[in-house]
């Protein structure tokens, strides 16, 4: 019984160090004629994920690509919506056979979207990016760090969103303090080709405005309206509940429309720029003539690999903060540096 263990053993690590060395075998057609060799990693917002065997993991603008054939099988997404599963064949230029028990579909190149392996490992579908910014001004004694993040978990039918973000403001011999931060999880579905169902929750805190915490539980239905390699475009509307908890003032329910806009903006042509921008505008239910307005935007371009500088710019509105005596308007600018996974 001992020897058979033994030998199974022996079998399961021979065959797994063979399909560790087996060579990688995908291969990658440029519009120059070039053929590279190698593993498709992932193709994300334009480009492709590549890793070779001289050249180490390099990144591909996905309209520099003319073709693409790989064995192993992959979760396919269309500009259109659609989501396929199976191996990519030969196919003409400019062209992209999608093979499986199903059937063959055709596709444009610049058609597919997003390429995923089915066998991907869990951390791999993880991406985001972490900024911190720091500034100090001897003269008023005030001292300011930020920091900004998103993490984006992706599958094909769905997607799970956690952005955060937070203002810490110091200021020598002042009692009034003017922090700010929200924290979001949303998930997104995503069904036929353009419908998406989203719900979440998110927690804000802003100081300036009289806020000590707004907790929010929320639902949309929305549509998406554009998905190419360049750009994205969302939009959606629904209800939210929530409750507030203001400076000197009593705890409060409240319920709210939503309406929502987000649009991303990338290019590759010379260093890696991201652009992005989001519109919750929440009409009061409960309290009726209340309006809160929430606008943030970021650009974010690439110095190095994974290392970027970003600018990123909000502006909170509340036409009757939880406190009379505070500000309605909370705006910034905030110039950081960080890295993107």
């Amino acid at each position: 019984m001992g020897l058979r263990m033994l030998v199974a053993a022996v079998m399961v690590v021979a065959s797994a160090s063979v399909a560790w060395a087996q060579p990688k075998t995908d291969v990658v057609t440029l519009n120059n004629g070039d053929r590279l060799t190698g593993e498709i990693k992932d193709l994300d917002r334009g480009r492709l994920e590549f890793k070779t065997d001289d050249a180490g993991t390099i990144d591909i603008e996905w309209d520099n690509i003319s073709s693409v054939v790989a064995t192993r099988f992959f979760e396919i997404e269309t500009s259109d919506g659609r989501r396929l599963l199976g191996n990519l064949g030969r196919a003409p230029q400019g062209m992209a056979l999608v093979t499986s028990a199903a059937g063959d579909v055709s596709l444009m190149m610049f058609d597919v979207t997003r390429i995923t392996p089915i066998n991907s490992r869990f951390w791999s579908r993880f991406d985001g990016a972490i900024d911190f910014g720091f500034s100090y001004t001897r003269s008023s004694e005030i001292t300011q760090v930020t920091f900004n993040s998103f993490t984006t978990f992706r599958r094909p039918a769905f997607v799970i969103q956690l952005t955060t973000s937070a203002t810490v403001t110091h200021e020598e011999d002042e009692d009034d303090r003017n922090d700010r931060g929200t924290a979001a999880l949303q998930y997104i579905r995503y069904r036929g080709k353009r419908l998406l169902l989203s719900g979440g929750g998110r927690f804000e805190t802003n100081e300036s405005l009289g806020l000590l915490l707004r907790s929010q539980a929320f639902g949309l239905v929305g549509a998406r309206l554009v998905n190419s390699n360049r750009a994205q475009v969302e939009i959606g509307a629904g209800a939210g509940v929530n409750n507030e908890q203001g400076l000197d003032a009593e705890p409060t329910d409240n319920i709210e429309a939503i309406l929502g806009f987000t649009a991303s903006r990338y290019t590759y042509d010379g260093a890696k720029t991201m652009l992005d921008a989001s519109v919750l505008y929440y009409p009061s239910l409960s309290n009726w003539g209340r309006q809160r307005l929430q606008v943030d935007g970021s650009a974010r371009r690439e110095l190095l690999r994974n290392f970027t500088v970003s600018v990123n710019v909000y502006d909170t509105f509340d036409s009757e903060p939880p406190n009379p005596d505070s500000a309605r308007n909370d705006v910034g600018v905030v110039i950081s540096a960080g890295w993107t996974f």
